[in-house]
């Protein structure tokens, strides 16, 4: 006579399933979506930036902001400076900070030779990556 547990069936297999594989794809997605996300916060300096119907992407490490205020006002990374002044700052940059790239936050009511003047002065100091800053939707 045999006892076993179960009667006279043969034992079942059990299914497992391995969630393991599962887990670690899903940390991986969550560390790659945070790493590659931006997150832009941008200073209130009166700048009212043109709207755009497509999302600009943004890479603000090494960004050098440049704003220029509807009556003409040049900030530098928050600090008013002059046209002359603006060049000597931004060759110094060039210097600490080859690779970055100029973004330029012009108010849509600024005048265009003041956006172009910038973008002189970025060229000039050698930079050769230029953005135009958008308040995306």
């Amino acid at each position: 006579m045999s006892f076993r547990s179960g009667g006279f069936r043969p034992p079942r297999e059990r299914i497992n399933l391995d969630l393991t594989p599962l887990i670690d794809i899903i940390f991986q997605l969550l560390i790659f979506f945070l790493l590659t996300a931006s997150f832009i916060t941008t200073p209130n300096l009166g700048v009212d930036l043109p709207k755009a119907s497509s999302k600009a992407s943004n890479s603000q490490q090494q960004d050098v902001r440049v704003s220029i205020s509807r009556d003409g006002k040049i900030s530098l990374e928050n600090k008013t400076v002059d046209m002359t002044s603006l060049l000597r700052r931004l060759k110094a940059l060039h210097k600490e900070r080859p690779k970055a790239r100029v973004l330029i936050q012009a108010d849509k009511r600024a005048y265009h030779g003041d956006v172009v003047k910038v973008m002189d002065a970025a060229k000039v100091a050698k930079f050769r990556r230029l953005g135009v800053a958008i308040h995306g939707r």
